[in-house]
């Protein structure tokens, strides 16, 4: 019987404390944090791809136009600026601000200018003043696809051949 009591009495006593512990729960808290920074990628190209010029007829008197796009993902409300480089056959003389573009086939050179608007009068550089400036306002769940309008002058003095250049995207935020 005494240990039958001293059962019970053990028994009360761990009964009382867990009663305790759990009469009064005790809390407590932590932060959870993170950084979003400022980001842009190119994401894609399409090839400014003009074609067949034909200088003795159908491009002696009319400039041979086409399109390209570049698409950009970027973080929300990120601007940006895109910058096309020169191109890897500039002219002489040629800079950021004044691009002289043009395309090679051995040691013919075909000139062609790059646009930032489809009237093709905004000459697209490498520079602030001529580079193209966006801002993403619906985030990376929605590229800027933004279009490249090319012309080649009419008139141009060329041999036959395959003619290509390679311009540089630069896209900084």
């Amino acid at each position: 019987m005494r240990n039958l009591i001293k059962f019970a009495g053990i028994a009360l006593i761990v009964s009382a404390s867990c009663a305790q512990a759990g009469s009064s729960p005790q809390t407590g808290s932590f932060n959870v944090t993170a950084n979003v920074a400022r980001s842009c990628s190119i994401t894609g190209t399409s090839d400014v791809a003009f074609g067949a010029y034909d200088p003795a007829d159908a491009n002696f008197s009319t400039p041979l136009d086409a399109t390209g796009s570049v698409t950009i993902r970027c973080t929300k409300n990120t601007t940006y600026d895109i910058a096309l480089g020169q191109g890897a056959n500039a002219a002489s003389g040629s800079t950021c601000a004044a691009p002289l573009r043009q395309m090679a086939s051995g040691t013919e050179r075909l000139a062609y200018a790059l646009f930032s608007d489809a009237g093709r009068t905004t000459a697209w550089g490498c520079d602030v003043s001529n580079d193209v400036t966006r801002t993403e306002t619906v985030g990376p769940s929605s590229p800027d696809t933004v279009t490249v309008y090319g012309r080649v002058p009419a008139g141009q003095d060329v041999a036959d051949g395959s003619y290509s250049d390679t311009v540089t995207v630069t896209v900084s935020f």
